[in-house]
């Protein structure tokens, strides 16, 4: 094999490499399972990632923080992947609202829950995430509509059944209130 075909297979080899890696970096971030920290990271710097890459990825990482309870760097990823409105926007809105209910900012909480259910009518953790405050707040009847929305949403995501659990069991407990 002469030298030049044998350093365009050797470029092809490395280009599928790093094409192969890139792949597995953006499943590990979406899915949290081993690096996923470092995974993110690298699709967030990564030249070839689209913008919607970028701006999934921001949310995926956050979501990791959060999920070990790192909130300030949670709330910066959230921040970040709003801008770039990625496909999953709606998620960046929730969460960044999940940041600040777990950091008893109630307001900037509920005005990231109306983002998300803005952009996703259908988003039924934020409506069962906003009832919650509602109901601590006492505004039993913007909760009690609030969880009726959530179990009329028919949501995409995972926590759909946390969402339909969690909003029919305060609403049982609001009758009569």
């Amino acid at each position: 094999m002469p030298t030049c075909a044998k350093m365009a297979f050797a470029v092809l080899l490395l280009l599928g490499s790093a094409i192969a890696a890139a792949a597995q970096d953006a499943e590990t971030c979406r899915t949290g399972k081993g690096d996923w920290i470092g995974a993110c990271s690298r699709v967030v710097t990564s030249s070839r990632s689209t913008r919607d890459e970028v701006g999934n990825a921001y949310i995926n990482r956050g979501q990791h923080y959060y999920e070990i309870r790192d909130y300030e760097n949670a709330l910066k990823d959230f921040d970040r992947a709003i801008p770039l409105r990625p496909k999953w926007l709606q998620l960046a809105y929730g969460n960044r609202g999940n940041v600040y209910y777990q950091t008893g900012e109630d307001e900037k909480a509920i005005d990231s829950y109306d983002k998300a259910v803005e952009i996703d009518p259908q988003y039924a953790a934020a409506y069962t995430a906003r009832g919650l405050l509602y109901e601590k707040m006492g505004l039993t009847e913007r909760a009690r509509a609030d969880y009726e929305a959530a179990l009329g949403a028919k949501s995409v995501f995972a926590d759909q059944k946390w969402a339909h659990e969690t909003a029919r069991a305060h609403l049982d407990d609001l009758k009569g209130k």
